[in-house]
Parts: C-alpha cells; structure tokens; sequence
C-alpha cells in the first residue's frame, strides 16, 4: 500500500516542478476603459393640418393637436418641457390666443384666447395654466437608469361662462403658434 502511493505521489511531485523552477521574464497589465454616450431625444408629432371651424359650439371644447415621446439615459439631468405662444397677441405676453390674419396692422378684431393642456400617457397627469399663459412641466419619469415619457397636446377654448362669445368678433381667418422648447438643468 505504501508502495503504490508512493508511485503517485513521485509522478505528481515530478510534473509540479516545472511549475516552481519557471522564471517571469515580463508582467504588465492592459489598461482598458469603456464609455456609454449621453443619449437624448424629443421628437413631436403634430397632427396633420389642424384647422378649426371658430363658431359658437367651440365654447368649452377640447382637441387634441400633437403627441410627444422623450427618452435620456442619464437619471441625473432634469428636464422641463415648456410650451408658450409662439408671438404676442393684444391681450398680453405670454397669453396663448388666436389673431386675426388681415388685422397684422390695425388690429380690430379682439384675439380668442385658449388653454393648453400636456397629459402625461402613462400616468394621465394634466398639466395647464387656467390663465390661458404658458405651461411648463419636469419631463421624463425616472425608470431605473433612464427617463422616459410620451403625452399628448391639448387645445381647449374657454367656455361661455369664461368668455367664449364670438358675437363681436368678424369673419376672416384666425392664426394662432405654439412655441415648444425642452431644456436640460
């Protein structure tokens, strides 16, 4: 019995000595590094020609005029969505309202004013200013590493009860822009 494992334990010894009797001639290490892009991105849909029939049955209506989707990998950058009227009208800065197109100068006809309302699609938040002025909102729910969110763009015109009388105002075409901007803080 001794004699078998000392047949074993000589071929062992015998093969582990190379191992010890190896010189090291070179050791370095590879430096490696790698690196994800910052990635962002907001694109808008609006819808196609949106045209509206301004009449008494508009009071109080709501239609919607574009969809949005955001996306960034970064969960520590804050973004604010912001939609404002793309140029003044008489009844201030800052106050969405449809213009007369051919008062440019003179300006006789008084302008109609409406909200804008931005609903997030996954959680159905509304986010508007009841004064007609422009609307601003964080953007993008945090989903683990990224940020994400798709909403929808609503116009709606006052009530009668809120103003919406058309009586004084005359025939003709009426203009009206939305400025959309998205910054990073």
């Amino acid at each position: 019995m001794l004699r078998k494992l000392v047949l074993l334990f000589v071929p062992l010894l015998v093969s582990l000595l190379p191992l010890y009797s190896q010189q090291l001639l070179f050791s370095e290490t590879i430096p490696m590094q790698g690196h994800i892009e910052l990635q962002e991105s907001f694109s808008l849909e609006v819808r196609d020609r949106i045209f509206f029939e301004l009449s008494r049955e508009m009071a109080g209506t709501t239609h919607e005029v574009a969809t949005y989707q955001f996306f960034s990998n970064s969960p520590d950058i804050a973004y604010r969505l912001r939609l404002s009227p793309g140029y003044p009208t008489r009844l201030g800065e800052g106050i969405f309202a449809f213009r007369s197109v051919s008062d440019e100068g003179g300006s006789s006809a008084p302008p109609i004013p409406f909200k804008l309302t931005v609903m997030e699609r996954g959680t159905q938040y509304r986010f508007t200013d009841e004064a007609f002025q422009e609307v601003q909102k964080p953007i993008g729910m945090s989903r683990g590493v990224r940020a994400e969110e798709r909403g929808i763009i609503y116009v709606t015109f006052p009530t009668v009860e809120e103003g919406f009388d058309l009586s004084g105002f005359t025939f003709g075409a009426y203009e009206a822009s939305v400025a959309v901007e998205v910054s990073a803080d």
